[in-house]
């Protein structure tokens, strides 16, 4: 499929992300709630927190998957591409960088609640409160909205497991994400020009984060945190490729996001 035109290769990712991170990993998560009933765990996980568990594993293995199966189908070798592992400071760097991706993401979220509850303000139901009174009342409900869904399985997985071993599998998943979303999209389509590659990089990797969650309220913060680490990344790798400090970010984002 080198051969194609960009257009057709846009398709052919919009195709794959559509797939696999709406239709297979709803499977996927089936499964694993299933199976969570079944297989045996220490007495003190419910089975919710094994079901989380098993899900934040799938996700990480079956990510590893997709990362095959791309560059497979792009003809991309995955071995080759930039990464800066004789870089050790674009470590610290990356840290920097998701740090600063959480804070500007709250930051944003906050401006997007506060302005929905202004508007909100007028109904009934904001004046049963004191105003400060029903804003912080707000505020939590948005809060609890934001951890359901696919969030879910990180947050459940930092309460029951170690932390090393929340970091690697956390790291297994959101590490394949950079390599999917901008080490093999950016490369594959690059004669696109960077207007186009990077704009098609950033949505394909914003929609797929409203998938699996149960509203658009729940959707915004993944969704904000994805417009500004997509925006971010794709920018930074198009001009500077390497993904080390690209995952060392996004696994520092999720571990202050989820925190």
């Amino acid at each position: 499929m080198t051969a194609l035109p960009w257009p057709l290769r846009a398709l052919v990712l919009a195709a794959l992300v559509l797939l696999y991170y709406k239709y297979a990993k709803t499977a996927l998560f089936a499964a694993c709630r299933r199976a969570a009933h079944l297989l045996p765990f220490a007495g003190r996980w419910d089975a919710s927190e094994r079901g989380s568990v098993l899900e934040l594993a799938a996700a990480g293995a079956s990510h590893v998957l997709v990362v095959i199966l791309l560059a497979l189908v792009t003809g991309i070798d995955v071995g080759g591409l930039p990464t800066g592992w004789n870089r050790p400071d674009l470590i610290g760097l990356g840290a920097a960088i998701g740090v600063g991706e959480v804070a500007l993401g709250s930051l944003l979220c906050r401006v997007l609640i506060e302005g929905v509850q202004a508007r909100g303000r007028r109904h009934a139901s904001a004046r049963a409160l004191p105003a400060t009174a029903a804003g912080q009342e707000r505020m939590r409900q948005w809060l609890g909205l934001s951890r359901g869904g696919w969030i879910r399985h990180h947050l459940k997985t930092m309460e029951v497991v170690s932390l090393p071993l929340a970091v690697m599998l956390t790291a297994v998943q959101v590490g394949s994400e950079e390599v999917v979303f901008r080490g093999l999209m950016l490369t594959w389509l690059r004669d696109a020009g960077p207007l186009l590659a990077i704009g098609l990089s950033c949505l394909l990797f914003t929609v797929m984060q409203v998938f699996l969650m149960s509203s658009w309220r729940a959707a915004m913060f993944p969704v904000v945190g994805a417009i500004v680490m997509g925006v971010t990344h794709s920018v930074l790798y198009w001009h500077y490729p390497a993904l080390i400090p690209l995952m060392v970010a996004h696994v520092t984002f999720f571990l202050f996001a989820v925190a």
